[in-house]
């Protein structure tokens, strides 16, 4: 385990956290429910899939009900940015416009998105193959909006394997992004450990916009060690976030005092849990909601062993009001 050292977070300023997306997983409630505690200083949406045509306002609240109030936040007060996916720079930059018309106060550009039907159907990272085209979707969107609204993007190091990884990023750059967020693998290395920080270094020490760490920021101590090995000041944490709900609030107050906060119990956990059902059932079928819980239960077992024991026993459990109980008991 890395020591952390209070000295040199003394010295640092105090970095921001930002909530990544997750592809059904994050959604509007999950972001609430994690935004709830300071801790947490953006979110961004799961991708809007654009393929060639602009689409209508509802897909957008769909996947970005903040739109409909007029502080594009979390209701804790946390800015959500919009996050739009394809590879059609002319129907991307129709999309642009129609987000800039719907209120969105920052777009995001997915270059990450490992999964194969994404990447089969010529998105997500299947374009770090090229750094031509990462540079023809960011320039496209970034003339569509101009100056209203800053345009950022979401990359891997690189697709097969980090040879295009520094080029992809200046592409970006030099597109019009504002801001990088860097997960710290390519896609073919998926989720798999390690996460390749010192590589985020690289790239960051080529570019002059902000460049943000991602990928297996578990606990304080990955936190610290992202920041030393990347040189990054800001890091963005997805499953981490719902392996410990509490991990953002936590980092933030360690920021601030230098103390560490206890674990978190499982009471807390299953409070969470609790509110996100009564959040999700007011909209989807009980037996849904009840696979969403496990589904997030699911991503707490493995850093968690209370966790892990209520998974094994609950998980067979399809009746919503008994899988609470036996979240309580």
């Amino acid at each position: 385990m890395v020591e952390v050292s209070v000295v040199n977070l003394l010295q640092e300023p105090p970095g921001r956290l930002g909530l990544a997306p997750m592809e059904g997983v994050i959604d509007a409630h999950t972001r609430d429910l994690l935004t709830r505690q300071s801790g947490f200083d953006w979110t961004v949406t799961e991708f809007v899939r654009v393929v060639d045509a602009r689409l209508p306002p509802r897909v957008f609240h769909k996947h970005c009900p903040e739109l409909l109030h007029p502080a594009v936040a979390t209701p804790g007060g946390v800015p959500v940015h919009l996050q739009l996916l394809g590879s059609d720079p002319k129907a991307l930059a129709a999309n642009a416009r129609q987000a800039l018309s719907l209120g969105v106060t920052s777009l995001d550009l997915n270059f990450g998105c490992p999964a194969k039907l994404v990447n089969r159907h010529d998105g997500g990272a299947s374009l770090l193959r090229d750094p031509a085209r990462v540079h023809a979707v960011v320039a496209a969107v970034h003339e569509a909006v101009g100056h209203a609204i800053p345009v950022t993007a979401k990359l891997r190091l690189g697709f097969a394997d980090r040879r295009l990884a520094v080029n992809c990023a200046l592409a970006a750059e030099a597109g019009g992004a504002r801001q990088l967020v860097v997960h710290a693998r390519t896609r073919n290395e998926g989720y798999r450990p390690p996460a390749h920080w010192e590589w985020i270094g690289r790239i960051r020490a080529r570019l002059s916009i902000p460049v943000v760490a991602n990928g297996d920021i578990w606990s304080l101590e990955d936190y610290w060690r992202a920041r030393t090995l990347s040189g990054c000041r800001d890091v963005m944490i997805g499953r981490g976030a719902l392996a410990d709900p509490w991990l953002a609030p936590r980092i933030r107050h360690w920021q601030l005092t230098g103390e560490r906060l206890p674990p978190t119990s499982w009471a807390t956990r299953a409070e969470v849990l609790t509110r996100f059902a009564a959040l999700q059932r007011s909209t989807l079928a009980e037996r849904v909601v009840s696979s969403l819980i496990k589904q997030w239960l699911s991503h707490m077992r493995a850093r968690d062993p209370e966790a892990a024991r209520r998974f094994e026993r609950l998980k067979r459990i399809s009746n919503l009001d008994a899988l609470l109980t036996g979240l309580a008991a």
